[in-house]
């Protein structure tokens, strides 16, 4: 089946991450992303695209620092609950009572529950009318020993495949409606 060009990420996965800031206030923010990804190994870079405009971009641009929080099922829902619209003032990890320890070399909290860490300074920044690509530089990346057995992960990182919306194997949406979505309903689901 061909679908439209803008529909091709329909076909991709896309990792479960939680990106963590510092406004300039110092007050912590975090929001779910999807489109994140590495520049070219062995590059010590990494990339993250943002709609605009969000309050995760405001605060990388402000003081160049972030974190990927790599999310495995552990930490799906707490994740997906920082997707909801607080003001910028507002901690999202504080108001859904997410756990963090500190990052080692950015400001940035990480969170507990994470699979893994990806702590990165700004490098550059694509924009466009409205998105923005944000390439980050990495400083410390680090596997969380929680899930770790020897040198193997227990617990993989999450990923959402679309259409049918699957972490780790599991449904967690219905590929149906996502369909729908991405095709529109006029196409007949079977």
């Amino acid at each position: 089946m061909e679908v439209r060009p803008d529909q091709f990420k329909i076909m991709l996965t896309m990792p479960v991450t939680v990106i963590t800031t510092v406004n300039s206030e110092g007050s912590s923010n975090a929001a779910p992303y999807g489109c994140v990804m590495p520049i070219l190994r062995p590059l010590d870079l990494i990339a993250v695209a943002s709609a605009l405009p969000r309050d995760t971009l405001r605060n990388i641009r402000d003081n160049g620092q972030f974190v990927v929080n790599v999310m495995g099922k552990p930490g799906f829902e707490s994740a997906m609950r920082t997707a909801k619209n607080y003001p910028p003032e507002v901690s999202e990890l504080e108001a859904e009572g997410i756990e963090t320890i500190p990052s080692k070399k950015v400001d940035p909290p990480r969170i507990s529950e994470a699979i893994g860490w990806i702590e990165a300074v700004l490098d550059q920044e694509v924009t466009g009318d409205n998105y923005a690509l944000t390439i980050g530089r990495v400083l410390c990346a680090e596997l969380n020993d929680m899930y770790l057995k020897g040198k193997h992960l227990t617990e993989p990182p999450a990923v959402l495949l679309n259409p049918d919306y699957r972490i780790v194997g599991d449904s967690i949406g219905d590929a149906r409606r996502t369909m729908k979505l991405f095709l529109g309903d006029s196409k007949k689901l079977s």
